[in-house]
């Protein structure tokens, strides 16, 4: 019967802890490195740790992305609707005079 695998813990609840996490782990293989089972187990576990945050940094840097987008969309639109605005004043006024 083949031997079962640990299951993992989830990567992290948040992007803090899992940062927070790494640096632990880093200082303690640092400081007082253990048996090589467990410089293996923190390896993996860093190696988690650091795929959840970076993906997490990827997702924010997309929504950062996403509204600096809509922002600039909402200001050429604001600036094209002021341009309207005058150029019909423009037209009106022009008429006016005639």
């Amino acid at each position: 019967m083949p031997a079962e695998k640990k299951k993992s813990p989830p990567a992290a609840d948040s992007f803090e802890e899992a940062a927070e996490e790494l640096e632990v782990i880093t200082r303690r293989l640092e400081e007082n490195p253990v048996s090589l089972a467990g410089l293996l187990e923190d390896f993996e576990r860093g190696q988690a740790l650091l795929s959840y945050c970076q993906n997490t940094l990827k997702s924010a840097r997309k929504r950062l992305d996403l509204v600096e987008a809509k922002l600039q969309t909402d200001m050429t639109e604001d600036e094209s609707n002021e341009s309207s605005k005058l150029d019909d004043d423009t037209q009106d006024d022009d008429v006016r005079l005639f």
